[in-house]
């Protein structure tokens, strides 16, 4: 993964911007998913994420590809995040004494998006931390280091001292616990 990404992140410094709409739809959903366990509100994450992806192609020429493009990526996503949660705290703040003062400083923001569309990619997603987090902690673990950090298999091997045959296992096994539970969250609601 980590060399079509280098491919494609070479094709849009090189001035093909339109490259990085690739970047973007690859990692979007995961972005988004990353986005949402920090907001708790799927708008805020979409908003956070559009954040994401517009400082990560200014800080594109920055990326050394000493990691895989998607941890440089996670990491930014992350901070974007504390700092949407810290703003958004500071603007209550601000809401609570301008509300004291009867004056309203605060606009409404206006969203594209259905409430259809904005209520099942919230519970999807709430679906999905739910499984997640019913899962035993070893295979929590498996699905963290390959599907949030991105490692390889021989990475995470490595990095929690199990043999790769291992690795693999659990991962399976973890993604079965997943599908099946999503499948059965789907069916009663």
């Amino acid at each position: 993964m980590m060399d079509d990404d280098k491919s494609i992140i070479d094709l849009v410094l090189s001035g093909d911007d339109s490259k990085y709409e690739i970047i973007i739809k690859k990692y979007q959903p995961r972005i988004i998913s990353l986005c949402y366990r920090y907001t708790k509100n799927i708008t805020d994450a979409e908003d956070v994420a559009q954040d994401v992806f517009l400082k990560a192609y200014n800080s594109l020429d920055k990326f050394r590809f000493e990691s895989k493009f998607y941890s440089w990526l996670h990491r930014i996503a992350v901070n974007c995040s504390l700092n949407y949660i810290n703003s958004k705290e500071k603007i209550k703040e601000k809401e609570t004494i301008s509300e004291n003062n009867g004056l309203n400083v605060v606009e409404s923001i206006k969203t594209e998006d259905t409430p259809f569309n904005s209520y099942n990619v919230g519970k999807m997603a709430k679906n999905i931390e739910n499984a997640y987090n019913n899962l035993p902690e070893d295979l929590k673990l498996v699905i963290k280091l390959c599907d949030i950090d991105d490692l390889s298999y021989d990475e995470i091997a490595k990095s929690i001292n199990m043999p790769i045959g291992t690795v693999r296992s659990k991962l399976h096994r973890a993604r079965e616990i997943l599908l099946k539970a999503l499948k059965t969250t789907d069916k009663y609601e």
